[in-house]
């Protein structure tokens, strides 16, 4: 068999082969996470799951904010270090400030922010419900 043939077959079964990946569905988001309201309090750190997604929720005052805490570069958790007010991913020793925004290491954007819904004293996080109050 020449070069030429047996590199035309490695074509013909790679082609295919990247159709496929390139049609396969999106996966769909995670479940949302509901937390009743009484369990936020101020200025405290509260780590849920939604889906298979750790979530911080922080509230400080009338607002409360969510964010992802898989970092950016490769999924990896992150974890808030108190004493110097930073994520950090120990994977590839990555920090974000605390607000999430990369301040070291290979992460090519700030953590994830989720939309977070106030419904009757009821914190959802992932989508925006009807009918709830957006925090």
């Amino acid at each position: 068999m020449s070069e030429a043939l047996s590199r035309r077959r490695l074509l013909g079964l790679a082609v295919p082969l990247g159709a496929l990946v390139a049609c396969a569905p999106t996966p769909p988001e995670p479940a949302t996470a509901e937390v009743p309201l009484a369990s936020l309090h101020d200025g405290e750190r509260l780590v849920v799951w939604r889906g298979d997604e750790p979530v911080e929720l922080l509230k400080r005052d009338t607002t409360i904010r969510a964010r992802s805490l898989w970092c950016t570069h490769t999924g990896c958790r992150v974890v808030w270090k108190t004493e110097s007010s930073t994520y950090r991913c120990l994977c590839h020793e990555a920090t974000f400030d605390a607000d999430g925004k990369v301040l070291s290491g290979p992460p090519p954007r700030p953590l994830r922010e989720l939309p977070v819904t106030v419904r009757d004293d009821l914190v959802i996080v992932g989508e925006l419900a009807a009918g709830g109050r957006k925090s």
